[in-house]
């Protein structure tokens, strides 16, 4: 019973987004933390110290985008951000696909940087639109429907990332990972993050604009 008026909140435009949509991103942004480390370290042999000072641009993206998210949402509104910014989150994290081991590591700091950004913002869209129709008495629902979703989906993208390591490995027939696994595995998985658009277009113009601000 508790499980059927759970579901009964995804005939909600605005919360279906968030956890269909929102699952798609999530888990292929997910598979970064285990993806990254591995390709920076075992791919390119740098040392985990290196690996470390490089990721944590993709943080420092996310903070700064922290100050403009409300400015960003009353002027664009939730679909045409979550359309636009779903699909350059997706670039940027398809571009990891194009480092090597000779990319200068300023340019990985900003791409990681400016990745960052993008994909916070992202995830502040998604979070505060989940609510935006949720009657009072289904917020309690709501958020734990929504937190159960998010977990799974982090666990999803390295599952899924893993099973495309694996069988790369296997097709080729040989155990020791190297770059190009990484980089083709970076490439599908932002095709993932892609296709979370795909339910965000279908979103009203107007979509938790009581929320946002954001006036058509």
């Amino acid at each position: 019973m508790i499980l059927e008026e759970k579901l009964k909140l995804l005939k909600l435009p605005t919360f279906r987004t968030s956890v269909v949509g929102g699952f798609l991103f999530r888990a292929g942004i997910g598979s970064n933390p285990f993806l990254l480390p591995l390709m920076l370290q075992i791919g390119f042999g740098l040392s985990a110290f290196q690996s470390g000072s490089l990721t944590f641009a993709s943080s420092a993206g996310a903070l700064i985008m922290k100050f403009t998210a409300p400015r960003i949402l009353k002027r664009f509104g939730f679909r045409q951000i979550l359309v636009v910014n779903g699909l350059i989150s997706a670039a940027f994290f398809g571009a990891i696909a194009l480092f090597s081991e000779s990319t200068p590591h300023i340019l990985i700091l900003a791409i990681l940087l400016t990745g960052g950004f993008f994909r916070s913002l992202q995830f502040t869209c998604l979070n505060a639109i989940a609510y935006a129709e949720v009657e009072q008495s289904d917020l309690s629902r709501a958020s734990s429907f929504a937190s159960v979703v998010q977990q799974i989906s982090g666990s999803m993208g390295v599952a899924f990332a893993a099973i495309i390591i694996e069988s790369l490995q296997f097709l080729r027939g040989d155990l020791l990972l190297k770059p190009d696994d990484f980089r083709i595995a970076f490439a599908i998985v932002s095709l993932l993050v892609a296709g979370s658009v795909l339910f965000h277009r279908r979103l009203d113009p107007k979509a938790g604009a009581d929320v946002s601000g954001h006036s058509v």
